[in-house]
């Protein structure tokens, strides 16, 4: 069985033959795109099981108890979710 660092090279790779335009994947077979959406979700499942574990890692350097010695405070945040959200570009919910 392949290293999960492996599986998500594979993963990457895969979706990256697919091509890199919307005229690329219009071009697909429908075979191909059938086999293309499912290395895309292999691909963000994989993505988010990084992200989770990241933001765990964040939220960990940001217990409360570390006050202002914590990431997110040293950053100027008032909490972890508040610098992912800065960091990443992405919504509360999200």
């Amino acid at each position: 069985m392949d290293s999960p660092a492996e599986q998500l090279r594979q993963a990457a790779d895969a979706v990256a033959r697919l091509g890199c335009s919307s005229a690329d994947y219009e071009a697909l077979t429908d075979a191909a795109a059938l086999a293309g959406q499912k290395d895309i979700a292999t691909a963000r499942r994989l993505l988010e099981t990084r992200a989770a574990w990241m933001a765990a890692t964040i939220a960990d350097r940001s217990r409360p108890e570390l006050g202002h010695s914590g990431l997110a405070a040293q950053q100027g945040f008032l909490s972890p979710e508040a610098m992912i959200q800065k960091v990443t570009g992405s919504s509360k919910n999200e």
